[in-house]
């Protein structure tokens, strides 16, 4: 059949292509989209809309709610004898799309959640915020080892009242002064 000469087609979801030089492919195969791949619908038809010196402009449409239109569409048919050729082999087109959320669909999606991905929402923004949870119980763990770090690294003390009269760190005096009366060395 000459492609150009198609005037629609009629694809349906869990048909394949009829196939001569390749596999067989689905007749509807969804590339994804902002709705997702989960409302394939049921058929598909495809109208030729004209010729545009290389390829036939399609122009699809499907029983599809409110919500969802079509995007990007590709018809794809199994050339004859050669990928090129301008005859196809009957009953070989495919299309493959994309799945659009019309601006109403959106507009449901921000007020619910999205269509039956709440819970992916939901569990997303939960693992976020104990992402956060963590990477601030890492942080105070951080500051509590430098703070202890740098207190037990501290230069000793002076000590007072040696017998010259002078001050003097512990670590320079040849004896270590008694301790006050009334200290108790279980406080060291």
């Amino acid at each position: 059949v000459l492609l150009r000469e198609v005037q629609a087609l009629t694809l349906h979801r869990g048909q394949y292509t009829t196939s001569r030089r390749t596999a067989a492919v689905p007749q509807l195969q969804c590339t994804g989209g902002t709705a997702g791949c989960s409302r394939v619908p049921e058929v598909v038809q495809c109208y030729n809309k004209g010729w545009d010196g290389y390829d036939v402009q399609w122009q699809c449409k499907a029983d599809l709610e409110n919500t969802y239109r079509f995007g990007q569409i590709e018809v794809s048919c199994e050339g004859y004898d050669y990928p090129d050729d301008p005859y196809i082999l009957r009953g070989s087109c495919s299309l493959l799309f994309r799945l659009e959320l019309t601006e109403e669909g959106e507009r449901k999606v921000k007020n619910s959640g999205s269509f039956g991905s709440g819970y992916y929402q939901s569990r997303k923004d939960s693992s976020d915020s104990g992402a956060g949870a963590i990477v601030v119980i890492v942080l105070l763990v951080l500051a509590f080892g430098v703070y202890k770090f740098f207190l037990n690294n501290q230069q000793p003390q002076p000590s007072f009242g040696d017998s010259d009269g002078f001050t003097r760190p512990s670590w320079q005096s040849q004896q270590a002064p008694p301790p006050p009366p009334g200290f108790k060395s279980s406080f060291t």
